[in-house]
């Protein structure tokens, strides 16, 4: 990838790629639709963040739509499809966003219904504007969402606001949604909000970052879960060690605590100096 500038390949279509003080923006643009994303574009999204998250020189990715819009979700026309499709489809792209070794910022305005929600949903930080409005209307369609994204959504709003939302189709204001806290900031340019916010993200460490999102995910490395607790039957049953490395008791793995050993001779060597860290660990090193 250049420095700077535009990035789209043909196979890209629907989306666009901008690159700039080590933050990533994908747009979504299809403003003849609002926005809507097509079959291809959700069967080409986990191919997008693989490649943003193998590309250690981008620190933060913004999502956001063009044209004043987020996303009105999926395409309508290309709905009348076996459910099963559907939800290998959606599922498979959103927790893409869900599970990316890179922080995501959903910057929002305008519509930001059904997928779009969803996606905004399973980013790590949302940035709104005012205005902007949410639901999912899986309801008015005769579409049952996949378990997945459903679930995530519940663990962001809350079951009982989940709930509503699905079970009553609506629209939800601004207003209702700040109040519930599904957005973190709020701004009348959340694509330069998103902008900033990255490029300060950009700047943390990666190792900091990627082990607290995989541990609130349920990736804990060494085999332990997010309480710290338990390992997995497969763990359990094999050799005391799981693919990264780690121990069946649940103890962080040996690259991790080289990693860390490192990572924090770093920040403490800055803090002590008081000046800015630059830290050392990239993306691609992290494992598990």
């Amino acid at each position: 990838m250049e420095p700077d500038g535009l990035y789209r390949p043909v196979d890209l279509e629907g989306f666009d790629f901008t690159f700039t003080g080590g933050v990533g923006t994908l747009v979504i643009n299809r403003t003849d639709k609002r926005n809507a994303i097509s079959r291809a574009m959700w069967r080409a999204l986990p191919e997008i963040i693989a490649s943003v998250d193998a590309d250690d020189s981008i620190g933060a990715l913004v999502i956001t739509g063009a044209g004043g819009h987020f996303s009105a979700g999926s395409d309508i026309a290309d709905l009348d499809v076996p459910i099963a499709d559907f939800w290998e489809l959606n599922s498979t792209a959103e927790a893409a966003v869900a599970d990316a070794r890179t922080p995501t910022i959903a910057a929002i305005e305008g519509n930001c219904v059904g997928g779009g929600t969803e996606i905004a949903a399973a980013c790590d930080i949302r940035i709104a504007a005012p205005g902007s409005v949410f639901g999912v209307t899986a309801a008015k369609l005769g579409l049952v969402y996949p378990p997945g994204p459903t679930q995530r959504l519940a663990r962001v709003l809350g079951d009982a606001w989940a709930r509503y939302l699905l079970i009553t189709a609506s629209i939800m204001g601004f207003e209702t949604m700040e109040r519930l806290g599904f957005f973190h900031e709020v701004s009348g340019t959340p694509a330069e909000a998103a902008q900033a916010l990255g490029e300060r993200i950009a700047g943390l460490s990666r190792l900091s970052q990627i082990g607290a999102t995989a541990i609130l995910g349920g990736h804990a490395p060494g085999g332990a879960t997010s309480a710290g607790l338990d390992v997995s039957a497969d763990t359990a049953a094999g050799d005391g060690a799981d693919d990264a490395g780690g121990t069946a008791d649940g103890a962080p793995p040996e690259w991790l605590d080289a990693a860390y050993r490192a990572e924090i001779a770093r920040g403490q060597e800055a803090f002590f100096a008081k000046r800015p860290p630059a830290f050392g660990f990239a993306k691609s090193a992290w494992q598990g």
